[in-house]
């Protein structure tokens, strides 16, 4: 843990009309774009920060298997009563032009930050209002604004391929209006696709950010090399329906987890070994539903088509968050 002097404000002399140094301002994170920011403990989370000062930081990865408090000159601060680093996997500049432009373009950067697993959850059972908190990005130690964040015991988020964690800020998705592909892999490592389907009773793997503390407690910033299960049992929800949207499912029953069975069950819960902040999701497929149609490759569809890009959604919950995956099933597997 890292103590972080009070914040200093550099102004220029007034007389002479000079403003104030920039100073690091988080206007965005990809899964939120309101404040306060949900945050969950270990929660692997992507920062657009503005007001950098020249030269901005260029691209760097922190290395396999841990995070460092500081990458590139780039670090965050999670405030919390006390301050406690909130190790950085990636620092990634990009610019704000869509298309050539002949101004110049805004930079922004894209800033992957782990939450600390030491922070303290709101407790609505608990009584009195829990400690404020507060998430600031800092350049070479000079901490920016503090934003406002809502500390949960947990904020799930299926990964997909336009992720920044997965493919950086430049993927968009195949088809207007239809989902990027969920990272949902068969038991071989190769992904789920309309042209490599689920069969029904499978055990697939889906991997995920956000699913909070686990049995074994973790440590911010490192790797473990065995799966801990999350310490919050989560409810599923599988939707035969074409395109279908994320549902809240119900609370698991009061016999935890059911055991492996062909009817679709959550079976695993936990991080993924040798990784910071992943966690994978283990389930059966439930039997594909009679007339089940079958996903139609979007890469070969027409810009906005109406196609069916996953024919079964995948959800996972718990009272204070919930997402899901769409995943294409075999018809009558």
């Amino acid at each position: 843990m890292r103590i972080l002097g009070s914040f200093i404000f550099l102004f220029g002399t007034t007389a002479f009309g000079q403003l104030a140094a920039p100073q690091p301002v988080i206007v965005n994170a990809n899964y939120s774009a309101t404040f306060p920011l949900p945050v969950a403990p270990g929660q692997l989370i992507t920062l657009i920060v503005e007001g950098l000062a020249n030269p901005l930081p260029g691209p760097a990865r922190a290395p396999f298997g841990s995070l460092p408090p500081t990458l590139a000159g780039i670090s965050a601060v999670f405030r919390q009563g006390t301050d406690l680093d909130a190790p950085v996997l990636e620092v990634l500049p990009f610019s704000t032009c869509s298309i050539p432009l002949p101004s110049p373009c805004g930079t922004l950067v894209a800033v992957t930050v782990q939450i600390p697993f030491e922070i303290q959850t709101v407790c609505p059972l608990c009584g009195p209002p829990q400690i404020p908190a507060y998430l600031a990005v800092a350049q070479n130690g000079t901490v920016g604004a503090l934003v406002d964040v809502t500390p949960l015991s947990n904020q799930v988020h299926f990964l997909t391929s336009c992720d920044t964690l997965v493919s950086g800020v430049s993927a968009r998705p195949l088809t207007g209006g239809l989902p990027c592909a969920p990272l949902v892999m068969h038991g071989d490592g190769k992904a789920v696709s309309a042209a490599n389907p689920a069969q029904s009773g499978e055990e697939l793997v889906a991997y995920a950010v956000g699913l909070g503390q686990t049995i074994e407690p973790q440590s911010t910033g490192q790797a473990l090399n065995i799966s801990a299960p999350t310490s919050t049992l989560y409810g599923v929800d599988f939707n035969y329906r074409s395109n279908a949207l994320a549902t809240k499912p119900p609370g698991p029953g009061p016999n935890e987890i059911p055991p492996p069975g062909p009817d679709g069950v959550l079976l695993f819960t936990g991080t993924t070994p040798g990784f910071v902040g992943l966690y994978q999701i283990n389930f059966t497929v439930p039997p594909a539903q009679a007339g089940l149609p079958p996903c139609v490759d979007a890469t070969t569809a027409r810009p906005y088509a109406n196609v069916v890009q996953s024919n079964l959604t995948v959800s996972i919950g718990s009272a204070f968050s919930f997402d899901g995956a769409g995943i294409c099933v075999q018809p009558g597997s």
